[in-house]
C-alpha cells in the first residue's frame, strides 16, 4: 500500500456569500507550491459552501406555524428554529428534550435537520446545509479541473452523531468522482464475505475531520495517495431506504 497522506490546507480566507470556493482553494494550494495530480482528493467542511451559497436564514424572518409552536413547547428550541427544522426535514424521527431527529431533505438522518449555528458571525441566523452537496462537489471538481487539468475527487462533510455513541463524527453528504462505496466478496483467506460494503466517502470524510478542527478553522484537506475507483456516482447511494431501515 502507498503512503496517504493529508494536507490541512491552511490560509482559506473567511468566506462569504457568492464566493468562489475552488478559487480559495487553488490559490491555497499555490501558496503552499502543492502541486496536484489525478486522483488525489479533497474534502471540504460543508460550512464553507453553504455561506459561498448564502444559505443563511435570519430567525427574526420566519413565519412560525402552529406545528412549530407545539414543537418548540415540547423540546424547548425557539419557535423559528423548530420551523425550520420542520421545512428542511422530509419527516420527524424523534424529538424530546431539547433534541430533535430528523430526516432532512437531503435524506440524512441528523439533529436539527443539519442547521448551524456554530462559527457564523451573523447575529439572529442560522445556517442550512447547502442546496444539492452532490452538485456542489461536481461544480468545483470541474473548475479545478479547468485550471489545473487534474482529475481531482471531492467529498463534503458534515458532523453528526452516531445512534448508540457519543459524539460526532464527520461524513460525506455530498461527493464527486470517487466511488462512494466499497463491496469487499473475499477475506484475506478467500472466505466469501456478505454484507461486507464499506464507505469509503465517509471514511475518508472521517479521517480529514481529524484536521478540520472546530476551533482552528480549517475547512479543506487535500489527501494524496490513496486509491481509490473512479465513479459517476455519488453519496446518495449511502443513504438506506425505509424498506431496509428496521429502525424507521
Amino acid at each position: 500500500m502507498k503512503k496517504v497522506e493529508l494536507v490541512p490546507l491552511q490560509g482559506i480566507p473567511k468566506v462569504k456569500p457568492g464566493d468562489n470556493v475552488s478559487s480559495f482553494i487553488i490559490r491555497a494550494l499555490r501558496r503552499k507550491k502543492i502541486v496536484l495530480s489525478d486522483n488525489d482528493l479533497i474534502v471540504i467542511a460543508h460550512k464553507i459552501i453553504s455561506i459561498s451559497e448564502n444559505r443563511f436564514v435570519s430567525l427574526s424572518s420566519v413565519k412560525v406555524s402552529k406545528k412549530a409552536k407545539l414543537l418548540s413547547q415540547k423540546i424547548g428550541k425557539p419557535e423559528e428554529l423548530c420551523q425550520l427544522i420542520l421545512d428542511n426535514s422530509r419527516k420527524v424521527i424523534k424529538s424530546t428534550n431539547d433534541v430533535i431527529i430528523t430526516e432532512n431533505k437531503l435524506g440524512v438522518i441528523t439533529a436539527n435537520a443539519g442547521i448551524d449555528q456554530s462559527n457564523i458571525d451573523k447575529k439572529d441566523a442560522v445556517l442550512l446545509l447547502p442546496i444539492n452537496p452532490n452538485i456542489s462537489a461536481r461544480r468545483i471538481s470541474k473548475a479545478i479541473y479547468k485550471e489545473t487539468k487534474k482529475d481531482i475527487g471531492i467529498i463534503i462533510s458534515d458532523s453528526i452523531g452516531r445512534p448508540w455513541r457519543l459524539g460526532l463524527t464527520q461524513v460525506s453528504i455530498g461527493s464527486y468522482g470517487i466511488l462512494p462505496i466499497k463491496k469487499y466478496k473475499k477475506d484475506i483467506y478467500k472466505n466469501s464475505l456478505y454484507d461486507t460494503d464499506i464507505p469509503i466517502v465517509d471514511e475518508i470524510a472521517s479521517a480529514a475531520g481529524i484536521l478540520m478542527e472546530k476551533d482552528i478553522g480549517i475547512p479543506v484537506v487535500l489527501i494524496k495517495g490513496y486509491n481509490y475507483s473512479n465513479s459517476n456516482m455519488n453519496s446518495s447511494v449511502l443513504l438506506r431506504s425505509d424498506k431496509n431501515d428496521i429502525f424507521k
